[in-house]
């Protein structure tokens, strides 16, 4: 495979991590927003039911977010070696690459899910 067709992959993945993160935001926020807007009491039930379908949303996210960092973590990985062979392939890039992983930001991803976790489930809960 050659170093353009690593790239590309790699491009793919980094916008699948944005995707994962931009329908994150969007979807935290409008449920923030549903749930601060409301001038109903919210019963026991839907109170339940938005626990449990927002913990499951933000499984499915933390996971999708997980592999699309694995993925471009692997994918760094091999467009540094592909160009280690070939001095004048990705000649300022690869300074860049070799400076940022992706497993840090994995960790992080898992944290803020967390801490942003603990708010939805503190706002549901606290409503009238």
């Amino acid at each position: 495979m050659e170093t353009r067709d690593i790239a590309q992959l790699f491009v793919t993945a980094v916008g699948k991590i944005e995707f994962y993160w931009n329908f994150y935001t969007g979807a935290l926020l409008a449920l923030i927003g549903w749930l601060v807007s409301r001038n109903m009491v919210v019963a026991e039930e839907l109170k339940l039911l938005v626990t449990v379908g927002y913990l499951a949303f933000a499984l499915m996210n933390v996971l999708g977010l997980w592999g699309s960092y694995t993925v471009a973590e692997a994918l760094r990985k091999d467009l540094l070696h592909s160009a280690h062979g070939n001095p004048e392939a990705l000649t300022h890039a690869r300074h860049v690459l070799a400076k940022r992983g992706f497993d840090g930001q994995k960790r992080l991803a898992v944290a803020i899910h967390g801490v942003l976790g603990c708010f939805v489930l503190f706002t549901v809960w606290s409503a009238h």
